[in-house]
């Protein structure tokens, strides 16, 4: 990720709250000014606001509910009138959903691509801008913000689950476009329940600024995949370093991880989940791709372990996550 040369101050509250799984040493940010206290203090002091606000244009403040309930879509935030976030829509129903919800370019910033062709079938365009659950590069922020200034309204912001990535992409990019604040930004991620584990995220859109400029670059339906070979060497590297976390040995001697083992985790099943639409994974076998599924299955539960801090569940699914990965190499 970009590093920024001057990175804004958190406008949040941040506080140790206790120990997290094997990994005592790191403090995460969990006190926020909520939605209503920030109502009460606009109320009270408006002027007090009004000099961090004057060079930004609003278009509206964030929603503070979940749009609606439905089978279809899930996580669904609204953040102004005209951008949305929410889980990936995964079938006919979903894509229907959005098209009654008048939803016209649909950006994906999951690892796998959307599917254009279904969304094409509703007048919905698709743009995918993938990011990590470690944080947003300032270039990826600069084509967010493109890409939703540039695209027929209402944009509807996805990633797998619509909790993390994608309430940060769009904050991230409607900072920059000048349509929001830091505080309604955090507000809004809270409220979509983005994961204080994930201090990449939160520090993306804590120090995003509004762009002065924003210059046309190309925008594609489906980013080009990583080889195989390379995503697999990733994986592994991810997983060396989360088997030091969750299998620490006496005397070892070693860096603390930069990151909560929650998020090298969550990385390794992205990464799973792209290999598992890639067409490389297909040219070997059925028996394989059954293999890659059963690995995306074994991330997502050490992801899950992890972020419940189960310490009691936490080896074994380790040691899930490593079998599925031995599976596979055997037949490569």
């Amino acid at each position: 990720m970009d590093q920024p040369t001057n990175q804004k101050k958190s406008k949040r509250c941040l506080q140790p709250v206790g120990i997290v799984f094997l990994y005592p040493l790191m403090h995460i940010p969990s006190h926020r000014v909520s939605i209503n206290t920030l109502a009460i203090l606009i109320a009270a002091a408006p002027a007090l606001l009004l000099p961090a606000c004057a060079n930004t244009q609003h278009t509206s403040k964030p929603a503070d509910y979940q749009l609606h309930e439905s089978t279809s879509l899930k996580n669904v935030y609204q953040l102004t009138s005209n951008l949305y976030s929410g889980a990936e829509p995964t079938d006919r129903a979903a894509y229907k959903e959005l098209e009654s919800m008048g939803i016209r370019t649909l950006i994906s910033v999951d690892a796998t691509p959307p599917n254009a062709s279904l969304a094409g079938e509703y007048n919905i365009r698709v743009i995918h801008l993938p990011i990590s659950y470690a944080g947003i590069s300032d270039q990826r922020i600069k084509e967010l913000a493109f890409a939703i200034q540039s695209s027929f309204k209402p944009v509807y912001v996805h990633c797998h689950q619509g909790k993390h990535r994608g309430p940060a992409a769009i904050c991230s990019g409607a900072l920059a476009l000048g349509m929001i604040t830091h505080q309604q930004a955090d507000a809004f991620m809270t409220r979509a329940g983005t994961s204080d584990s994930y201090t990449g995220l939160w520090s993306a859109a804590q120090r995003t600024e509004k762009l002065d400029t924003i210059d046309p670059m190309p925008l594609s339906e489906s980013s080009p995949a990583r080889t195989i070979s390379k995503t697999m060497s990733k994986i592994g590297k991810q997983a060396n370093i989360l088997d030091e976390i969750v299998y620490p040995k006496m005397g070892m001697t070693r860096n603390e991880p930069s990151q909560s083992p929650v998020v090298y985790a969550a990385q390794i099943h992205d990464l799973f989940r792209t290999l598992e639409t890639s067409d490389e994974a297909q040219e070997y076998g059925q028996e394989f791709m059954d293999d890659l599924e059963y690995s995306v299955q074994a991330a997502s539960n050490l992801e899950t372990v992890l972020r419940n801090n189960d310490a009691g569940l936490a080896m074994d699914a380790m040691d899930a996550l490593k079998n599925s990965c031995s599976r596979c190499h055997d037949k490569l």
